[in-house]
This record gives C-alpha cells, sequence and structure tokens, in this order.
C-alpha cells in the first residue's frame, strides 16, 4: 500500500498518512461470502449453546440409567450415553467450554506475540538473537506434543489448559509479528521519521503496530480453531477438561467403548467440533480478504 510522508513543524517528526484498517460490516457481514458461511454455522451454534439453560432439556450432569444408551429421538437428539445422561445438553456445555478456550488461546498468543514480535524486529541484534533463540526451541516441538508436555507440568482444567495451548502457540505469532515489523521498519515512510529522531515508541505504536493487525487477525481466527482441537484432544486422552465438566473432548471418550452400539456418543459431538472448525476457518479468509482488497475475487 502507498505510504505518503506529511511534512511536520521543525522539530516535530514527520507523521505519514497512516492506512487505517477498517472492516465494512455490511460488506463483511452480507457479501463476503466466506464469512456469509462462517456466520451460517457458527452463530446457530453458538445460540443453541448459550440458550441452552433456557430449552426443554436435561441438564448436563443428570443421570438416568433406566434411559441408558437410548438412541436420538425427539426427547433425546443427540441420544444418551451410558449414565442415561443428555448428550446434546451436555455437547452443547462443551461448546461453550471450547469456545472459551478457543478465543482465550487467541487473545493471549495474539497479545504476547504483538508485543515480543515487534520488540524483537525493530530492534533486532541481541534482542532479537535473545527471543528467537527461545522461540526457536518451541517451535522445535510439534503444537501438540508440547501443549501434552505442558499440561503435564501445570496439570488438568480449564485454566492450565489455556495456558498450557497458549505457550504453545505464541512463539508462531511472534515468528509472524516479527517478519512483518522487519518488512515495515525499511520503509521510506519510517526512515523519514528516523530523520527527525522520532520516539521508538511512537514508531511501533503508531505506525509499525497498526499496519500488522491484518495478518495477526487472520491468524488468531486459525489459531482459536486450532486451540479447540487440540482442546479436545488433551480431553480426549484424559489431560484437558476434566469429567464431570462436559467439554467436546471428553464426550467423545465416554462413547468410545460404546462406538458400535451407540455411535452417536462420539459421532454427533466430534461433527460438532468439526463445524466449528470449518466456520472459524472460512472466518479467517473473510477477515483476510476484507483486509486486503487485492484477496478478494
Amino acid at each position: 500500500m502507498k505510504q505518503e510522508a506529511v511534512a511536520g513543524t521543525i522539530g516535530q517528526p514527520i507523521a505519514p498518512a497512516q492506512p487505517r484498517i477498517q472492516i465494512s460490516y455490511m460488506r463483511f457481514l452480507y457479501v463476503n461470502k466466506n464469512a456469509k458461511w462462517a456466520m451460517l454455522i457458527l452463530l446457530p451454534i453458538l445460540l443453541l449453546a448459550f440458550l441452552a439453560p433456557a430449552l426443554p432439556l436435561q441438564a448436563p450432569l443428570e443421570s438416568n440409567i433406566r434411559a441408558s444408551l437410548n438412541a436420538p429421538s425427539l426427547e433425546h437428539p443427540f441420544g444418551t450415553d451410558k449414565l442415561g445422561r443428555d448428550v446434546l445438553s451436555r455437547t452443547l456445555s462443551g461448546i461453550k467450554v471450547s469456545l472459551f478456550v478457543g478465543f482465550s488461546v487467541a487473545l493471549i498468543a495474539l497479545a504476547f506475540g504483538i508485543v515480543l514480535g515487534t520488540v524483537s524486529g525493530f530492534f533486532g541484534k541481541t534482542t532479537d538473537r535473545m527471543i528467537m533463540g527461545v522461540v526457536d526451541i518451541f517451535l522445535a516441538f510439534p503444537s501438540l506434543l508440547l501443549a501434552i508436555g505442558l499440561v503435564a507440568i501445570l496439570g488438568a482444567g480449564t485454566v492450565p489448559v489455556i495456558c498450557a495451548i497458549a505457550l504453545s502457540d505464541v512463539p508462531r505469532f511472534i515468528r509472524l509479528q516479527r517478519s512483518l515489523v522487519l518488512s515495515l521498519k525499511s520503509r521510506t515512510y519510517i526512515d523519514a521519521a528516523r530523520t527527525v529522531q522520532a520516539p521508538q515508541i511512537w514508531l511501533m505504536a503508531k505506525h509499525i503496530v497498526p499496519n500488522t493487525i491484518a495478518p495477526l487477525l487472520v491468524a488468531a481466527s486459525i489459531a482459536s480453531a486450532n486451540a479447540i482441537l487440540i482442546e479436545a484432544s488433551l480431553s480426549f486422552l484424559g489431560l484437558g477438561i476434566l469429567p464431570p465438566e462436559p467439554s467436546l473432548g471428553n464426550i467423545i471418550k465416554d462413547g468410545q467403548m460404546y462406538l458400535q452400539q451407540a455411535w452417536w456418543i462420539s459421532t454427533l459431538p466430534g461433527a460438532v467440533i468439526l463445524l466449528i472448525a470449518i466456520s472459524l476457518h472460512f472466518l479467517s479468509d473473510g477477515i483476510r480478504e476484507e483486509l486486503d482488497p487485492r484477496a478478494r475475487k
């Protein structure tokens, strides 16, 4: 995007015309094809999850042995599990947990990635080598394997799982932000601002970070989808959200022994995870197209 420098008065830094990242919400929701698909999939799931207490459903932790392993019906649309608990009610409760984990991980990774990636890329030299040395160590491990190791240290539960997945995602955000900063700090308008001794903090806050937000938002939406999948994997392995608190991962684990007899216990919550992940990837494509006009077809 073309940058134009606007000369300031003597003693003041040159203030380049800053390209503002704007989203036309009407276009984003009604014209952008990927955003429409994301909303069509995600909004009904969100509405059902947050309106679940008002729906005529059995409580997620309420058991009824007489209704054990009942197939999907009007009374139990997702059937029941081995303890007679309503799988739909448990799935809706698990969706809230999974979305909370996914969005929390994305926000944490985004915040730390922006700060450390900007410092590393902008200052370079010793600071860059120190930060990237630690980042390279974390990136040497696959995300799921690293998350398993961190959960083993931090313990199971919602907060430890969020911290573990976020720590495994932060290095990727740092490296992405660093690469964006390196490409921006050599621009002409940054050199012009430096010639008049513009403060480093001012340069980073006003002209570096705002121009890196677009790709970071795309990465954050993808990271939230990946975090949901990793949380489900950890819970399936017994390392994430522990029973009796419902999680999509431990619901699938509950039905593992009954795949032939009661396929619905694992299959239907698994389909929900797939739909959420697909919708978030559609959302990331929609954000990318909206913030980068060159990506629009």
